[in-house]
């Protein structure tokens, strides 16, 4: 059983992409059409080929979340925008099915003399990725073709070659009316939504999505393996069924999807939160509601946005009593505060067993006093089982934070 369909996937990519900042709103998917038309032309690549090369252009900013440099990658004469196209690699690298595509985004803001590393296919990706990029943002914030087509040949053997400003040029397209077509292009559309992705396919892309938010220090990448990881567990000693635990385990993945809407100075604060800023934190469900909402089953949906519901109506954001919360949804909160007790946090250090199990019996009656109950009875069972799956995530996160060091010390 397929849990989350194709053209849902990448649905649930391009909202939460949206959620970055509001200036990048439907960004990726623009620069990607642009990128799809002037390919398409050149017929020489096949429709998966296509496909491939428009997620990933939908993706290439995904480094801003981590970075911030949103504000240097609206202006039309970028300039050290290396941050976010290294951490926008490094993610694709390690976490996505498009690794061997991956030093494309490294390199989608390079000058032509700067892509020497590339293989000649990459370059020419790198490279009209960056025209396409900047086509877009000139047009959004300049609204002048013109003078887009004047920076193209200033700029002709400096920032791009000779021979794809030529490909650009002479593929005909008006790029200031190109996007009205976007949606209604049915060529495009079913390349981009119903051409099949495997099922690892559809896993890599939903985990890369999810550990780029993660992505903040080596305790709130695993935040959501650990959850995850724990409510599985939790469903196993209940004995849910097969199908159940799937959903289970994709609730608890999506959980935290939200929180790309968050601003990154209230997710890392070394404080405890102020009333103003933990009412902001709080809308990080509302926001996984929105990219969720039609793009996964009501059940999977509520598995995710329930997690910080209590039994007697004290939670957020609906404010549900235990009629209306039903047993596999507990199950996603209990495993989400055993998670957050048992992760060190940029304002806390890692509890102790003894702490965290005093704190999950004081919830108990807010929760649910049978699943903290199988939590405390096996809580090192859960703990060990975590802790194991935390592993490759760990790694990852090491591997990168070092292989970014080099990239950006260069």
């Amino acid at each position: 059983m397929r849990l989350i369909k194709n053209e849902k996937v990448i649905n649930i990519m391009e909202k939460t992409l949206n959620h970055i900042d509001p200036r990048l709103v439907n960004h990726g998917k623009r620069v990607a059409y642009l990128m799809f038309k002037i390919l398409e032309g050149q017929r020489k690549y096949d429709e998966k080929q296509l496909r491939d090369i428009c997620i990933l252009t939908m993706l290439h900013d995904i480094g801003a979340y981590k970075t911030e440099e949103i504000d240097k990658m609206v202006i039309f004469e970028t300039a050290n925008v290396w941050e976010h196209s290294a951490y926008g690699y490094l993610f694709l690298k390690y976490f996505s099915p498009l690794k061997e595509l991956a030093d494309v985004i490294l390199y989608h803001h390079a000058d032509c003399d700067e892509v020497s590393s590339l293989n000649s296919e990459h370059q020419l990706l790198a490279q009209l990725m960056s025209m396409c990029d900047r086509a877009d943002i000139f047009l959004k914030y300049k609204k002048n073709t013109g003078s887009f087509y004047d920076h193209l040949h200033k700029y002709r053997d400096i920032k791009y070659f000779g021979y794809i400003v030529d490909m650009f040029l002479m593929s005909g397209i008006d790029i200031s009316a190109v996007y009205n077509g976007m949606d209604n292009d049915a060529v495009f559309n079913r390349i981009l939504y119903s051409l099949p992705l495997t099922e690892d396919e559809v896993i890599g892309y939903i985990k890369m999505i999810i550990f780029s938010i993660d992505f903040r220090s080596s305790q709130t990448v695993i935040h959501t393996v650990v959850t995850a990881c724990a409510a599985v567990f939790l469903a196993k000693l209940i004995g849910a069924d097969e199908d159940d635990i799937k959903n289970i385990e994709t609730g608890a993945m999506l959980h935290d999807i939200g929180k790309i809407g968050i601003p990154v100075y209230i997710l890392e604060s070394k404080e405890k939160l102020n009333d103003s800023d933990m009412e902001i934190m709080r809308t990080h469900v509302d926001v996984t509601e929105k990219i969720l909402s039609g793009n996964v089953d009501d059940n999977i949906m509520h598995l995710a946005i329930r997690h910080h519901e209590k039994l007697d109506g004290t939670g957020y954001p609906k404010k549900l009593y235990a009629c209306d919360i039903p047993i596999y949804d507990r199950i996603v909160a209990v495993a989400d505060v055993f998670s957050a007790l048992c992760g060190a946090r940029s304002y806390k250090k890692e509890f102790p067993k003894e702490k965290i199990i005093g704190i999950l019996n004081e919830m108990s009656g807010l929760l649910d006093p049978q699943i903290v109950s199988l939590t405390v009875e096996h809580y090192d069972e859960i703990y060990e089982e975590a802790e194991r799956e935390s592993i490759p995530v760990i790694n990852n996160y090491n591997a990168i934070n070092e292989e970014y060091r080099l990239l950006t010390e260069t």
